[in-house]
């Protein structure tokens, strides 16, 4: 039943209609609307969380986001209303591992979502700016400073100094203790851990199993086309 519930999401993630009235329907305010400010959007296990926390962190007043749904009908439609979009990606391997780890699924269907997401948003490469992984871990004021060359905003830029990123970890932290009664899951709070890295070596053996490997290879070169355009 989850298979067939994830399947049915990647259907609707290509088609911003039936998308958005899917998520309006469960009301999920995270979904792009006319009055949002800034759409932060990538898949899974890319950076989102930090990404949308160090953004509030840095900035003085509120700013409508809309983020963290991981699906390409964001991005179009962001893109068809001229919202200012900020699209997060990550190494293939590393992103679909890390998606697996915290949220058990079959690895072909991880990857088919990477390659999916991703292919569709390139067809929009123009209407957004490109984060990698790595820029916004390490140089996430730089990365909000392109948003604002590109789309003429204003938006205050994260000073990437090791005290901003404590105070944001620690807030992903009391989030993720929020939602799950006071716990703090290593292996699936938003934030690096010795857990996960173990969780890692177990999963790895699957992503690169020969039957992987076509769509392994099809997600390196939509990888590679975005980071290099």
């Amino acid at each position: 039943m989850k298979t067939v519930k994830r399947r049915v999401q990647l259907y609707a993630g290509t088609h911003p209609a039936v998308f958005s009235s899917l998520y309006r329907l469960k009301g999920e305010d995270r979904v792009v609307q006319a009055t949002t400010q800034l759409v932060i959007e990538g898949y899974p296990r890319s950076a989102n969380t930090f990404a949308v926390w160090a953004f509030r962190h840095a900035q003085h007043e509120d700013v409508r986001l809309a983020h963290h749904l991981h699906h390409p009908a964001q991005v179009i439609r962001a893109a068809q209303w001229e919202i200012p979009t900020l699209v997060l990606i990550r190494e293939p391997k590393d992103a679909v591992i890390s998606w697996v780890m915290r949220d058990p699924q079959p690895v072909d269907l991880a990857l088919k979502h990477y390659v999916l997401f991703y292919k569709t948003v390139a067809q929009y490469r123009d209407a957004y700016v490109l984060g990698s992984f790595e820029e916004v871990t390490e140089d996430y004021g730089g990365v909000i400073d392109r948003i604002n060359n590109k789309f003429a905003t204003r938006f205050s830029s994260f000073h990437h100094t090791e005290e901003n990123v404590k105070k944001v970890f620690s807030r992903i932290e009391e989030r993720h203790k929020a939602r799950n009664n006071g716990m703090l899951s290593e292996t699936r709070v938003a934030r690096p851990s010795a857990a996960k890295e173990e969780t890692r070596l177990k999963v790895k053996p699957e992503l690169e199993a020969p039957r992987q490997r076509r769509l392994l290879a099809d997600a390196r070169t939509i990888y590679d086309y975005l980071i290099t355009t």
